[in-house]
């Protein structure tokens, strides 16, 4: 370890360089004693709110393109403090993250290579990704356009010179030959790959509905007004809400005034209603057949922002939020169901499944020995997969992604299990696990 950063970029958020220098005394009492530095964006707000340079930390700019300039602002702001340090772009982007709903992004290899030798020519550099990566889990993240959350793939890929499993793209071998160029005198090697397998006709081993099981995998609190997921003590993925109302009409209006980030509404356990975004506000009409209907509302935590002026927002507190409305007042009397996916056993799959509700879906199959491979969830309708108890992220069919990865640290000589939550209801007879990841055009 020859240096270490100081937050990331703070300039983007505040101003406080009482907080920076806090943080940096933090680490020297912990014992760190290489140089500081802080990373920010490259133009003048940024690097003078983010960065400690009149404390000696060099301050280093993020960017990926327009690199000429975005040094030289470097080097005008190490002038004004009468520094003349190296110049450095502490994250370089090689390409960008993809959001649901929206073209997978990518960036050209030839321009690519071209701003990299801009680059290495007038400073130093670290290629942001150079290895594409995997937010397995509920750990996708989110950013914002607007009022709008837009909360990212589970995929990682970035189309960086290495990708999602780690094998070399077009990319990297074009910034390789531009290196070669610019420093002969480099030792260069052919990259190692990883190798993959695939298998088709996995079946359907069991099946089961949530609201089966609903009471054993979840953790339950109640209160008179429904809880956030912080306030009920989660985290992470999904939340149940149960109530019950009163009929006084056999057609009744209802409402969920406030919730993030999507619903499924359910009267009696049959699903009436979804919502997702701006449609979250809307009166829409059920029909009620009981006369105390129960009714459930399954609200999933799609990504917290993780950059920008939402970082604080009230939007990122996740959860039913303001309530249910049943014609023109707030319904009260609430339980809250936190659910574990890691309580899931092989007990709960013998309960009953029925159609149009989220449930569970087994597939199981043997290997004589591991590699790494990808799911094909494009029969499923949104949901998360686990294989062999790991939550290897989630899926949803609007795309543009339709596979998840799967590194064969994941799997085991013998048996192995995938399970497929479905909030959708949709699923297919048999699975297939494929060499290279599945895109759909959006």
């Amino acid at each position: 370890i020859i240096m270490m950063q100081v937050e990331n970029e703070y300039g983007s958020f505040g101003q406080d360089h009482d907080y920076l220098r806090s943080l940096a005394h933090m680490m020297r009492e912990e014992g760190v004693t290489v140089p500081f530095f802080t990373s920010d964006g490259a133009w003048d707000q940024c690097l003078r709110a983010g960065s400690l340079i009149e404390d000696d930390i060099l301050p280093t700019g993020n960017f990926g393109s327009r690199t000429v300039q975005n040094f030289e602002n470097l080097k005008t702001f190490q002038q004004e403090f009468s520094k003349k340090w190296p110049l450095m772009c502490m994250e370089f982007w090689d390409g960008w993250f993809n959001r649901w709903g929206e073209p997978v992004i990518k960036r050209d290899s030839d321009d690519l290579a071209e701003e990299v030798r801009d680059a290495v020519k007038l400073g130093s550099l670290n290629l942001y990704m150079f290895h594409g990566g995997t937010n397995f889990g509920f750990w996708n993240g989110c950013s914002a356009r607007g009022t709008k959350d837009l909360p990212q793939v589970t995929s990682y890929d970035y189309h960086a010179p290495l990708d999602e499993a780690g094998n070399p793209t077009e990319k990297y071998f074009a910034l390789q030959e531009m290196l070669k160029e610019e420093m002969p005198d480099i030792e260069q090697h052919e990259p190692r790959t990883k190798t993959f397998m695939s298998m088709k006709a996995i079946p359907l081993a069991a099946k089961v509905n949530l609201f089966e099981v609903l009471e054993d995998i979840s953790t339950k609190t109640t209160s008179f007004y429904p809880q956030t997921m912080e306030e009920a003590g989660s985290g992470y993925g999904y939340m149940v809400y149960r109530t019950r109302i009163h009929k006084a009409t056999e057609q009744e209006k209802l409402r969920i005034v406030d919730a993030r980030d999507r619903v499924h509404c359910f009267v009696d356990q049959q699903h009436v209603y979804t919502a997702y975004q701006e449609e979250i506000g809307d009166q829409f009409e059920v029909t009620l057949t009981s006369d105390q209907p129960q009714i459930d509302v399954l609200v999933e935590n799609m990504g917290r922002v993780n950059y920008g002026y939402k970082l604080l927002a009230s939007t990122q507190r996740k959860g039913l939020g303001q309530g249910l409305m049943q014609d023109l007042h707030f319904v009260q009397g609430w339980e809250q169901f936190d659910i574990d996916f890691d309580r899931l056993t092989a007990n709960h799959f013998k309960r009953e499944w029925s159609e149009q509700q989220p449930a569970f879906y087994k597939y199981t199959f043997d290997l004589a020995e591991s590699n790494n491979t990808h799911i094909d969830v494009s029969g499923f309708g949104k949901g998360v997969v686990l294989v062999n108890g790991f939550n290897i992220g989630r899926y949803w069919e609007i795309g543009p992604s339709q596979s998840l990865y799967i590194p064969k640290a994941f799997l085991k000589q013998g048996q192995n299990e995938i399970i497929v939550f479905d909030s959708e209801g949709k699923y297919p007879e048999s699975i297939q696990l494929i060499k290279t990841p599945k895109f759909s055009e959006v």
